[in-house]
């Protein structure tokens, strides 16, 4: 059960960048429905774009250490 919980720093790497681009795909999700008028989707497009912000950062700090 611990070797699942430890990955490989490439793999780490690998999901810092697939959670960005999620990220990424949720925050452009959450635009188009306030550009279609659900203006209580401002907080959650924040959110994911907050967070993409943060695995971009995380994905050049892992990539630097390559």
């Amino acid at each position: 059960m611990a070797a699942t919980l430890i990955r490989p720093p490439v793999v780490r790497l690998l999901h810092a960048r697939q959670d960005h681009a999620t990220c990424l795909r949720l925050a452009a999700s959450y635009r188009q429905r306030i550009a279609a008028g659900e203006t209580d989707q401002r907080e959650a497009h924040a959110w994911a774009l907050g967070n993409a912000r943060r695995w971009r950062l995380v994905a050049a700090e892992l990539s630097e250490g390559r």
